[in-house]
């Protein structure tokens, strides 16, 4: 018989641990090596962690001042994006997925958060407040380029994009 192994989001106990399930606790696992990448402010403020799919050996992957959440893995395993306000804004980050190398890909006075990886690594997309409007944006995966997607007075949240979607 294969054994499953299954983690219901908000009843495991990472949701104690990182202060509820509101949205951005638990990054899930990692495409190529199932760990998971979640926030927790068990050290004072909300740091990024990735553990073993079976809970074990949790480690900080960031030691910063000021919040570090939203963690959103690269589909081939390797790096985690995330929002920071480190430095003062809300501004978003990539890291590889050990923690090491973090780089700022926005700087911009309005708040850039809740990072999206597409599917074949070479775009993030993000909401901003840029145009004084939440708005969705998209920009390579090196932080250049950024474009404006949603460009209109409502306001757009939390993108995500489409397991098969075609880029332009």
């Amino acid at each position: 018989m294969k054994k499953v192994a299954f983690i219901p989001v908000c009843a495991l106990s990472l949701a104690a641990l990182s202060g509820g399930c509101d949205g951005d606790d638990i990054a899930g696992p990692a495409p190529t090596s199932g760990s998971i990448a979640f926030r927790s402010d068990r050290d004072g403020n909300w740091e990024a962690y990735v553990m073993n799919a079976d809970g074990s050996n949790p480690t900080n992957l960031t030691n910063y001042p000021g919040d570090d959440r939203w963690l959103a893995w690269s589909p081939d395993g390797t790096r985690i994006a995330f929002w920071s306000d480190r430095d003062g804004n809300r501004e978003i980050y990539v890291m590889d997925a050990d923690g090491s190398n973090p780089v700022r890909l926005t700087d911009n006075p309005a708040w850039d958060y809740y990072p999206a990886w597409s599917p074949d690594g070479t775009r993030i997309a993000f909401e901003s407040y840029r145009d004084s409007n939440h708005e969705i944006y998209v920009m390579d995966a090196d932080g250049s380029n950024p474009v404006n997607l949603t460009d209109n007075p409502a306001h757009d949240w939390s993108p995500a994009w489409s397991p098969g979607s075609h880029q332009r």
